[in-house]
């Protein structure tokens, strides 16, 4: 490949021209191998230094014969001049070295410097990175302190109390019961989320009607205890366009809405949540789960979709929450090619979570046609309204 004129080239490179040099500004090539390696101005030059040195010397030498002998003889001039040649030669290759060992004694600093920084930047980004492993351990073991022993205190207590026939059997069931799912949940959640780390979760994708689990999910959550007490009003909003089917695991998408309702449920103390639908072009639809609730701060959202992640007003409304299931929910949206987020104008002023999912296009269990669809079609984009 032909080398570009016009690029640029470093001290050391070969066709280094030195401008800050008189002589080689003005020939417009290097007269010496060390001209390449140098970038001092022309009257810092060692040769140009020993050229005038040699003159002057030179000079005060025939003058000294001319007036100690009253002449100056050939065999003078010729000695004056061969010593001059030979220790010439001689200073123009030990400058050469000294000019040379200079530059590769420059370089080698400044790779050293390089180095020393990018050394420095590692171990600021390992520290950095060993403080999170010590913060999610943390995490894990409040979590893990929390989600399990509490249920188990809980059921230890009551199974306690009806084996001393100090409280009905039939009473102490359900809670019992109740405790148990929340330790089998519990467990679950831990399972799914190590075993997504770094890795895209495996889908069954299948002709699906998000609208359909939307309903279906409704009356469910309106039972929930806090939604009775709260008076919470929750709709799903019937599109304006025909809805089309999609293309997504059934099961484990039911999971994120179901998910995303109960959260909004959870963080909203009085108003309403609802679930509407908007199509992004051609190829991808998108699910918006809006909630009258706490809202989120910008401090908050920054880690929202991280394990163990739960914000400050989070912790407060919903203390036995493990802060692994919008982690899931992220992992599973992203295994059926799309992608979530979160809007939110602040603390006390709701939040829209939202999703999206390829439609059904005929595709196959491969979805190698939706792989190749572009990405701006496929990220959530939230309206300013």
């Amino acid at each position: 490949m032909a080398k570009n004129p016009k690029a640029k080239t470093a001290v050391g490179d070969s066709g280094y021209l030195n401008k800050n040099c008189w002589l080689v500004k003005n020939l417009n090539y290097s007269p010496y191998r060390r001209c390449q390696h140098c970038d001092f101005k022309f009257r810092n030059c060692l040769f140009l230094h020993y050229q005038v040195i040699s003159i002057i010397l030179i000079i005060l030498a025939l003058g000294a014969f001319l007036i100690v002998e009253g002449k100056i003889s050939t065999l003078v001039v010729i000695a004056i001049f061969t010593l001059v040649i030979v220790y010439g030669y001689f200073f123009n290759q030990s400058t050469e070295k000294i000019i040379i060992s200079s530059f590769s004694e420059r370089q080698a600093k400044v790779a050293l410097q390089e180095l020393t920084g990018k050394l420095a930047e590692k171990v600021d980004e390992q520290t950095k990175y060993l403080k999170e492993l010590l913060e999610m351990k943390s995490d894990f073991l409040r979590v893990v302190n929390h989600q399990l022993n509490t249920p188990l205190s809980v059921m230890k207590g009551y199974f306690s109390m009806a084996e001393e026939n100090s409280y009905p059997m039939k009473k102490a069931l359900p809670p019992i019961k109740a405790g148990l799912e929340r330790i089998s949940s519990t467990v679950a959640d831990f399972w799914n989320a190590y075993e997504l780390e770094g890795e895209k979760m495996q889908m069954n994708p299948e002709k699906t009607d998000l609208l359909a689990i939307a309903t279906n999910l409704i009356p469910e959550k309106k039972k929930m205890q806090l939604a009775v007490e709260r008076k919470l009003a929750l709709e799903v909003k019937k599109p304006a366009f025909p809805m089309p089917l999609v293309w997504c695991d059934y099961k484990k998408t039911a999971h994120v809405v179901s998910n995303l309702l109960d959260n909004a449920i959870y963080y909203t103390r009085q108003g309403k949540v609802t679930v509407d639908f908007e199509l992004l072009g051609k190829d991808y639809l998108k699910v918006n789960v809006k909630d009258t609730g706490v809202g989120i701060s910008p401090a908050d959202k920054k880690k929202l979709f991280q394990k163990f992640s739960r914000g400050e007003s989070a912790t407060d409304l919903r203390p036995d929450g493990s802060g692994l299931g919008l982690f899931i929910a992220k992992k599973i949206v992203e295994g059926n090619d799309g992608e979530i987020a979160c809007a939110s104008a602040g603390a006390g002023k709701g939040s829209t979570f939202s999703f999206t999912v390829p439609i059904y296009k005929n595709q196959k269990l491969t979805r190698s046609a939706e792989k190749s669809a572009n990405r701006e079609q496929k990220i959530v984009i939230f309206d300013k309204k």
